[in-house]
């Protein structure tokens, strides 16, 4: 997509000349139409602007299948962010979750107060036992900061899953399927693609 506004912008270009010289020759013999000619020009140029524009960046994020929704929790422009997923996704979902929240939420125009990575976190809620809510860190991806790639496997991400909180969720799923009428348990988070 990105090739095909680069080559417009190219194409705007030649056009823009094309009509700035017929405008120039207007205005030198003094045509009755040669406002219009300006007007024309201008158009064209501002056309040819936007096109240049938009062959700097993707203007559609890439999807990556099997990625589950997430919420962005905490984000706040620099190199850190945190989503919320939903207690029950497994480990493969997860990377992929990362992945495409790193794509959605990645971008040059981030900036770093230190760290020369970008940094994102995913968690969940659980609650261990009645009234007790607590947040549980199920995975965190690294990449370069202020990099955006074209596509999520041109990027240098590091990928690391905490095993032990995926082994507390799964003794947590027991023991709620042990004890259905029991309160506390998991948390089922509405959850909405960002």
């Amino acid at each position: 997509m990105q090739s095909f506004f680069a080559s417009a912008t190219q194409v705007g270009l030649g056009v823009a000349g094309l009509l700035a010289l017929l405008t120039l020759l207007a205005w030198l013999r003094n045509w009755p139409w040669k406002f219009s000619l300006v007007g024309y020009t201008a158009f064209t140029l501002v056309l040819t602007a936007g096109c240049f524009a938009l062959s700097l960046g993707p203007i559609f994020r890439s999807r990556i299948p099997g990625a589950a929704p997430y919420t962005t929790v905490y984000d706040q422009g620099a190199e850190r962010a945190v989503i919320a997923v939903s207690p029950d996704i497994t480990p493969e979902h997860l990377i992929l979750t990362l992945k495409q929240a790193a794509s959605d939420l990645a971008s040059s125009g981030r900036f770093s107060t230190g760290s020369p990575g970008f940094t994102l976190q995913a968690r969940t809620v659980i609650h261990p036992e009645p009234g007790v809510s607590e947040p549980l860190l199920l995975g965190t991806l690294q990449q370069p900061l202020g990099k955006r790639l074209r596509t999520p496997e041109e990027q240098q991400q590091q990928i690391r899953l905490e095993e032990e909180a995926f082994a507390r969720l799964r003794k947590l799923v027991q023991v709620q399927a042990a004890a259905p009428s029991a309160e506390g348990g998991l948390e089922e988070l509405p959850l909405s693609q960002s």
